[in-house]
């Protein structure tokens, strides 16, 4: 599979689930003792509205593509930390970037996401998210994994693993495992794979040029 292709592959089974995570997640809270007080009631009261968001604005979703990454570029920031994310898909290469390097790589790798997401979420098809379980995973109760089981009319279930830390009273989530396949994992061997055989400001120049070509247009 080409490096294209595998993309596009993950994008599809994560986009979903991620959506759910995020899409209502921009709605401000009243107040900070309003934020979700556990890993768990955090992904159930952000999918509980994400899905009602989907169903009233499914028309929209399938013929603005655009539209779509817009909101998802306005509203990822509470709920993903971008720099974990990065720091984690990069690795060494994150240990030996500078400021500038690491601020390109961040600004490119959440434009990639929220492109990929924005060209599948016209898939959305009635799917239902169902949280399972949820565990530490650590001692001191700052890191959690909440399980969950995505529901669709025409396909098996999936499980889909939430990744959460805790970070100024509010959890954020830094990685998605679908099915067992981790987003940060995938995405650390195509980079690391990658930068074998290219600096880190050829990888970045590389990322930027797809997603200037790849960004979606309204009429997508």
């Amino acid at each position: 599979m080409t490096h294209d292709a595998w993309l596009c592959e993950l994008a599809r089974y994560i986009a979903i689930p991620l959506w759910l995570l995020v899409a209502f997640a921009g709605a401000p809270a009243a107040a900070d003792s309003a934020l979700p007080a556990t890993p768990q009631a955090t992904i159930r009261t952000v999918t509980a509205d994400a899905l009602a968001a989907l169903q009233d604005n499914k028309a929209a979703l399938s013929k603005n593509p655009a539209g779509v990454a817009a909101q998802i570029a306005a509203i990822v920031d509470p709920y993903l930390d971008f720099t974990i994310m990065s720091e984690e898909v990069l690795g060494v290469g994150w240990r030996r970037a500078d400021a500038r390097q690491r601020t390109r790589f961040m600004q490119v790798f959440k434009q990639l996401l929220i492109n990929d997401y924005a060209a599948v979420f016209k898939q959305y098809n009635g799917q239902t998210l169902k949280v399972t379980d949820s565990r530490w995973e650590d001692a001191t109760h700052d890191r959690a994994t909440v399980s969950s089981r995505i529901e669709s009319p025409d396909a098996q279930p999936v499980q889909v693993d939430y990744r959460l830390f805790r970070t100024s009273g509010r959890w954020k989530v830094y990685d998605v495992v679908v099915d067992g396949v981790s987003l940060l994992i995938n995405y650390r061997e195509v980079f690391a794979s990658e930068l074998q055989h290219e600096s880190l400001d050829g990888l970045i120049t590389q990322l930027e040029q797809k997603v200037a070509v790849r960004r979606p247009s309204a009429s997508q």
